[in-house]
């Protein structure tokens, strides 16, 4: 009879995983189009090797973004390790959770990231370079950000927010966000919402432990309280 419980608690826990892989394998991602899956290998992104929504093509356009963003800030703020925040956000598109915080054309993301970001004094000590838009005559020739030149844009302080993005808004965190969106998710809106709920956080900001969903939880859960009934009749 013993064995026979056993036998049936691990069934149970085999079905569970067994589901638990085929729902992560259904989540498509925005870039590679297809499930999660480990990476060949992403240097910019390196966060992701393990899991990622991104294949090397994307790590690197993510790259170069990134460092025309700060390529004509002067030598005291081109530095990579500068704009951690920003780096790890045009990053988002690789991480492999990045189906689990979209909603139709919104990504979710997380306020403590946003306030972190803004509170960055590199925005008011060096300013970001804002890539110009092309010639309306243009706009369906497929160039990249920056193809058509640039300007030094001091995002937090109201008049150079006005006149170089073009906006009638006073500039905040999340609206920095919807002017530099990571490469690939040019057609999404970011919202910012509480932590407490399903939302996007930079890896390096969070404890690996929160990140894990819901349905891993849930078998996590199981095993728990399995594990002490298996022992109970061997």
């Amino acid at each position: 009879m013993a064995l026979n419980i056993t036998r049936s608690l691990l069934l149970l826990l085999l079905s569970l995983l067994q589901l638990l892989t085929a729902q992560t394998q259904g989540e498509t991602c925005h870039l590679s189009k297809r499930g999660p899956a480990k990476a060949r290998y992403l240097k910019f992104c390196q966060n992701y090797n393990s899991e990622s929504c991104c294949i090397p093509g994307h790590d690197l356009e993510n790259q170069l973004q990134f460092e025309l963003a700060i390529d004509a800030l002067g030598p005291g703020c081109k530095n990579p390790m500068m704009y951690p925040e920003l780096r790890y956000f045009y990053c988002l598109g690789c991480d492999p959770l990045q189906p689990k915080y979209t909603s139709g054309n919104e990504i979710r993301v997380c306020k403590s990231f946003v306030d972190q970001l803004w509170a960055d004094p590199a925005y008011d000590d060096c300013g970001i370079m804002h890539s110009n838009e092309c010639p309306s005559n243009w706009v369906d020739a497929g160039f990249d950000p920056y193809a058509c030149g640039d300007d030094l844009l001091l995002p937090k302080q109201e008049a150079s927010w006005q006149e170089i993005t073009g906006q009638t808004t006073s500039p905040s965190g999340i609206r920095f966000l919807n002017v530099f969106k990571p490469p690939g998710l040019y057609d999404f809106d970011f919202v910012e919402v509480e932590d407490n709920t399903d939302c996007w956080n930079a890896p390096a900001f969070i404890s690996s432990s929160s990140r894990l969903s819901g349905r891993v939880g849930l078998l996590i859960a199981m095993l728990a309280t399995a594990v002490p009934l298996i022992a109970q009749w061997r």
